[in-house]
């Protein structure tokens, strides 16, 4: 017994004619009626009445159908579960990225990259600095995307600029520099200071520190944030002012309003980074859009 007994037998009979059925099944008739006829010398049985309305099941064809038509299912799900192997596996790649980078460059890289690779899938995760270096050195995750990254990064990680952006000083938007075009931070001396937690973003707290003593002051820090939303609600709600990368403007910042600092001058570099053994094609490709996208090129 072959599966085309089994689907020549099922077509016949949903059909309830030898025609049609081999209309459908795009063979001939006279190969249709031999195969039902083998069938039926197999199982000793006859399956169908033959009139000259057409065919219709006997009592051992009603009752053999139904198992007839389980194993061409089941024969079915057998080709769905080799198909699987026959194919090669979707790679993976996981991103973890602060929230700046989705509208700043990673939406439009991965749209480009999805579009051009059928065979790869690109898995993202929000994460805090900290989180994400934690999560490369326990391949949790397979790219990181930080603002400037420490320096002892580079020696332990493959490290590539994606994008340069200036700094700004974040006020509330009823200060009375918010009109500003451009603020140079020793003027905001005598103000309260929120700054991002060293548990979360490392670096930030001593390049805050370093900014406000080229401008010749001590920062008065009255709150840390532990992520970039929670730093704009804290400014928002008067706890104090900020300094960050102006690219947070891509974010959702009622109440605050971004000013351009025209003294002191710094331009930080987000980066990504990952494992030198960790590193395939599909990231590189990646980390490349990424970088036409924060440019204005395409990644085409």
């Amino acid at each position: 017994m072959e599966l085309r007994h089994l689907r020549y037998f099922v077509m016949a009979a949903a059909e309830r004619s030898i025609s049609r059925a081999a209309a459908r099944l795009n063979i001939s008739q006279p190969a249709v009626s031999r195969q039902i006829r083998d069938l039926e010398d197999e199982l000793g049985v006859p399956l169908f009445e033959r009139d000259a309305s057409g065919l219709s099941l006997t009592e051992a064809g009603t009752g053999v159908l139904p198992h007839a038509q389980d194993l061409l299912r089941r024969a079915g799900d057998l080709k769905l579960a080799a198909e699987v192997f026959s194919k090669p596996l979707r790679r993976t790649i996981r991103v973890g990225f602060i929230e700046t980078a989705l509208p700043g460059f990673l939406a439009s890289a991965m749209r480009t990259f999805n579009q051009q690779h059928d065979d790869a899938c690109i898995v993202i995760r929000s994460m805090s600095p900290h989180e994400q270096e934690k999560a490369l050195r326990e391949d949790e995750i397979d790219l990181a995307l930080l603002g400037t990254p420490c320096p002892q990064l580079a020696n332990e990680f493959q490290v590539a600029a994606i994008k340069k952006t200036p700094m700004a000083v974040v006020l509330p938007d009823d200060h009375l520099l918010s009109l500003r075009k451009s603020v140079d931070l020793a003027e905001l001396a005598e103000e309260p200071f929120v700054s991002l937690h060293e548990n979360h973003f490392p670096g930030r707290p001593a390049m805050l520190a370093d900014l406000c003593g080229r401008a010749g002051f001590v920062a008065k820090v009255r709150m840390k944030a532990d992520g970039l939303q929670e730093m704009l609600g804290l400014v928002a709600g008067g706890a104090g002012v900020g300094v960050l990368p102006h690219d947070v403007s891509l974010l959702p910042h009622s109440g605050v309003v971004f000013v351009k600092m025209s003294k002191p001058k710094l331009t930080l570099v987000s980066s990504a980074v990952w494992k030198r053994e960790s590193e395939t094609e599909g990231l590189l490709e990646l980390v490349r859009l990424m970088t036409a996208a924060a440019s204005g090129k395409s990644g085409g």
